[in-house]
C-alpha cells in the first residue's frame, strides 16, 4: 500500500434521476479533486436515486452501461478513482452495485450481499466479494447492511484488501430542527460507528464510510438524512470525520498512510494471522 488522499461525500440524491445525479456526482468530484483526492466515495445507490419503489426496475441498468461510461468522463477529467452506486439490472433482475471507475476506465463493480426487510421486493443480493488494486492501494466494498456481518469485511481481507470503502444509505431519526440534526447525526455515529472500529482494528484495514444526506423528492426536499462521513486507521480509531452539525451535503478528505497499515499488520498479535479456517464449518451451514 501507497498513501492515499480519499474523499467520503455524502450527496443528496434524486430517486429515479440518474442524470441529474451524475452531474452532481461531477461537481463534487472537482471539488474532492481541487483539495487533492485521489479515491471519492458516493453513498449506496448515489446515482440512481436511493428508490424503494418498483419503478426502480425502469431505472436500472446494465453494468457497465451508461451511468458507468459517464462516471469514466468524470474519472478521466479530474485523475479521481470514484466509487459510485447504481442499480444494476443484470438479465431482468436489479442489485444494488457500486461500481469503481478510474481515470483508465472501468475497474469493477460490487452488489449488495445482504437485503434487509425495506429492501428485498426491489434487488436481490449479489454473491461474492471482490478486492480491486487501484494502483496505491486495494480495496473492498461492503454497502450499508452488509457491514453488521463481520463476515464481510473478513471476506475482502482475505483477498488482500488494505481499505474497506462503506456506502450507506440508512436514517435513525427524522430532523426537524438544527439541534435535532445535531442530535441525529451524532445517533448515526453512535449506533452505525460501533461496528466500524471492529472492523477496521480486527482485520488492519483502513475504514471509509459515507451515508446520504438524504433522497430528494420530486419538489426539491430533502428527507430523513444524516450526512456522516467517517474514516477509520487499523487501529480502529476515527481520523477523520463530519461536524456533527453538519446539515446538507458533506465532503470530507483525509489522507490513509500506508505506515499505519504496516504497523498494524507487523504487529504479533494481528488476528488473521491466527485464523483456524478447519473450526469453522459451522458458520457456513
Amino acid at each position: 500500500m501507497q498513501d492515499i488522499c480519499v474523499a467520503a461525500i455524502a450527496t443528496a440524491n434524486r430517486p429515479g434521476e440518474p442524470e441529474a445525479n451524475l452531474a452532481h456526482h461531477a461537481a463534487w468530484v472537482r471539488r474532492a479533486a481541487d483539495q487533492g483526492a485521489e479515491l471519492a466515495l458516493f453513498p449506496e445507490l448515489g446515482v440512481s436515486g436511493y428508490w424503494t419503489d418498483l419503478r426502480l426496475w425502469h431505472v436500472a441498468e446494465p453494468v457497465p452501461g451508461p451511468s458507468t461510461a459517464a462516471l469514466e468522463r468524470i474519472a478521466r477529467e479530474t485523475g479521481v478513482v470514484i466509487c459510485a452506486g447504481i442499480a444494476e439490472k443484470a438479465h431482468d433482475i436489479v442489485y444494488n452495485t457500486q461500481v469503481l471507475v478510474g481515470p483508465a476506465g472501468f475497474i469493477g463493480k460490487s452488489r449488495k450481499l445482504h437485503i434487509p426487510i425495506p429492501e428485498y421486493a426491489y434487488w436481490r443480493g449479489g454473491s461474492e466479494a471482490p478486492v480491486y488494486d487501484i494502483g496505491k492501494c486495494k480495496v473492498g466494498i461492503t454497502i450499508c447492511f452488509d457491514n453488521w456481518f463481520c463476515e464481510s469485511s473478513r471476506l475482502v481481507t482475505l483477498q488482500g484488501a488494505e481499505v474497506l470503502l462503506s456506502p450507506w444509505v440508512w436514517a435513525t431519526r427524522t430532523a426537524e430542527t438544527p439541534e435535532d440534526t445535531t442530535a441525529a447525526n451524532r445517533a448515526w455515529k453512535e449506533h452505525a460507528g460501533r461496528v466500524f472500529p471492529a472492523r477496521a482494528y480486527e482485520n488492519g484495514l483502513f475504514v471509509v464510510v459515507v451515508n446520504e444526506s438524504g433522497p430528494v423528492d420530486e419538489k426539491g426536499f430533502r428527507y430523513d438524512g444524516h450526512p456522516v462521513c467517517l474514516v477509520y486507521d487499523p487501529q480502529g480509531h476515527r481520523i477523520a470525520e463530519s461536524d456533527d452539525d453538519a446539515t446538507g451535503e458533506v465532503l470530507v478528505v483525509t489522507t490513509l498512510r500506508a505506515e499505519a497499515s504496516a504497523a498494524r499488520r507487523s504487529e504479533g498479535h494481528y488476528h488473521p494471522k491466527f485464523r483456524r479456517p478447519e473450526l469453522y464449518g459451522a458458520l457456513v451451514e
